[in-house]
């Protein structure tokens, strides 16, 4: 089956601080989302790339194409209001019959293993969500102020890409939007169960402040 992948990056990144979006600051040298496009690539040389962009950041991709060969081959959505709007559109981009991602563009450290098991899971059972486990303990509030312990071996912490059979998520992208849908997985969810978990990669973190990109520039070159 056909793979492709949806890249998120309509996002303006105002936590990360500055007037540039993250997703084009430089690690190692390159626009972050370059390196994020490469990870596909690497993936699958064949994978159809769509890139969901801000209205507004159409000059700044325009001038990285000119420079990234590899940006020059993507086919553009445009962004909206919400990231659900925005995967609605790039949805359209795609055929039948694919196994299509949906990823965020700040997340550069998607391991290769881990992109294996999304898509894999995603061909055998219709959805592959990456999940690692919580590290660290947790409590949840009351509607009094207090708060209770929560065993962590529960939960897990969700990551992208999240990888499903196109039939399937573009029908789950018909419904209305609901303050719910927190990411692709809760959309898919309301209409066909509970999605397919399978394992992330720690280091597949979302860069979102000036630590993160910090922690990456040592990690890039360590993630295979």
């Amino acid at each position: 089956m056909k793979k492709a992948v949806i890249i998120v990056a309509a996002g303006s990144g105002s936590r990360m601080g500055g007037k540039m979006p993250k997703q084009y600051l430089q690690l190692q040298g390159r626009p972050l989302i370059v390196h994020t496009l490469e990870r596909f690539q690497r993936f699958d040389p064949e994978m159809k790339l769509v890139v969901v962009l801000a209205p507004t950041h159409k000059e700044l991709w325009e001038q990285m194409a000119a420079s990234y060969e590899i940006a020059r081959g993507v086919i553009h959505a445009l962004g909206g209001p919400t990231r659900y709007d925005s995967v609605k559109s790039g949805l359209k981009q795609i055929d039948k019959e694919t196994l299509i991602g949906i990823h965020d563009a700040a997340r550069p450290l998607v391991s290769q293993d881990t992109l294996i098991r999304c898509y894999d899971a995603a061909l055998s059972k219709g959805s592959g969500i990456p999940v690692v486990e919580m590290d660290e303990s947790v409590r949840m509030l009351d509607a009094e102020g207090g708060s209770v312990h929560i065993d962590r071996s529960s939960l897990k912490r969700v990551q992208t890409p999240q990888v499903f059979r196109s039939d399937r998520i573009k029908q789950a992208y018909q419904q209305d939007y609901k303050s719910a849908f927190t990411d692709d997985a809760s959309v898919y969810e309301t209409v066909y169960g509970a999605p397919t978990l399978v394992e992330g990669n720690k280091e597949n973190i979302k860069l979102t402040t000036p630590a993160d990109m910090q922690l990456a520039q040592l990690l890039i070159d360590s993630v295979e």
